[in-house]
């Protein structure tokens, strides 16, 4: 009971302990760098940002359609466009401490005398834990095939109690952290897991059919879920590439470039979402820019910059690029909500 009761302020505690820890991290890089940043070549392009946006837009379509499909399953019987609207317009409950706006947001503009609220929720919990272990699988498949020889690029020695890491490539680290965020969100979704956790918690408490409702979900949902999800983090690296376009810097060949995009988009979304930070305030930044520091180094070192320079140099654009991306997603979800929030009949 004692343990109970200090476990929510323990929670927070650790979380204000880890946003902290990022947003020091994040001032004192820029503290380092900020005096070189006129040695970065900026060239804005707005069409190349407005393109990122609207892939950022696209990519979710895949997922709220899977979305609908949960709920098909089970038994429910939304409309598609009133599907999609509350999809849409739940994204922006992320932002709020817990999480849980999201959830209610998205059921309770669903619900209709076709679907039932607390069934809704149950799928959204199914399509966001799918998403989330759909991400951290691909980042780990990337990883394993493009990556897993990645240098460390030394962040991880100055974290203390994590010393296992420091001595593995760099990829190795980031492959193992891909993993276990697939573990934590891809075990509640296996389909006995996730029937037995909704009875309990009484998803369908007054529906009698509820059990055959929930049968409805099985080892084919989750393959369908893997499948449209994956496409979504995809779509969610192409964004990425735009973004990076749109701020002026040569990316190369797509094909050479979009595991790594796909990856970082993935593996920071990810990342934020495991640590239930509202919105991965700082936390998907962060996961963004280790990913990236090192191609935008490789790209400074091949123009004639020192090593250590560049790796400097870098770490700010990454950073900029993270928060560019940020923007971006938050501008691409209110234009969403805005177009959709009528309520056609």
């Amino acid at each position: 009971m004692t343990l109970h009761r200090y476990k929510k302020p323990l929670i927070l505690t650790i979380k204000i302990l880890i946003v902290l820890a990022v947003a020091g991290w994040v001032a004192w890089e820029l503290y380092k760098s900020w005096g070189k940043i006129h040695l970065l070549d900026w060239r804005p392009d707005y069409a190349w940002l407005t393109f990122s946006a609207f892939l950022y837009v696209i990519a979710y379509i895949p997922a709220a359609w899977f979305w609908y499909y949960a709920m098909r399953s089970l038994g429910q019987h939304p409309g598609l466009y009133e599907t999609f609207r509350a999809y849409y317009i739940g994204h922006l409950g992320k932002y709020v401490p817990g999480k849980a706006m999201v959830v209610v947001l998205r059921s309770g503009l669903v619900q209709s005398d076709r679907t039932r609220a607390s069934v809704a929720a149950a799928a959204v919990f199914l399509e966001t834990l799918t998403m989330m272990a759909t991400g951290a699988f691909l980042a780990a498949l990337i990883i394993i095939i493009w990556f897993r020889d990645m240098p460390n690029g030394g962040w991880l020695h100055d974290i203390p109690y994590i010393g296992l890491f420091c001595d593995m490539p760099y990829g190795g680290g980031l492959m193992l952290l891909a993993l276990g965020m697939m573990v934590v969100s891809g075990l509640p979704v296996l389909p006995p897991v996730f029937r037995a956790t909704a009875l309990r918690l009484g998803v369908g408490r007054n529906d009698p059919d509820i059990a055959a409702k929930l049968r409805g979900l099985n080892f084919r949902t989750l393959a369908v879920g893997w499948c449209l999800t994956g496409i979504s983090w995809i779509f969610l690296g192409l964004s990425l590439w735009a973004t990076i376009r749109g701020m002026g810097i040569e990316t190369g060949p797509l094909s050479d470039v979009l595991p790594r995009f796909t990856l970082a988009a993935s593996l920071s979304v990810v990342l934020g979402f495991v640590l239930m930070i509202p919105g991965g305030f700082l936390v998907r930044e962060f996961g963004m820019a280790q990913v990236l520091i090192l191609y935008f180094a490789d790209q400074l070192v091949a123009n004639g910059m020192s090593q250590p320079e560049a790796i400097q140099l870098a770490t700010l654009q990454a950073l900029v690029v993270a928060s560019v991306q940020r923007m971006i997603s938050i501008f691409g979800e209110l234009i969403a909500s805005a177009i959709m929030i009528r309520k056609w009949k």
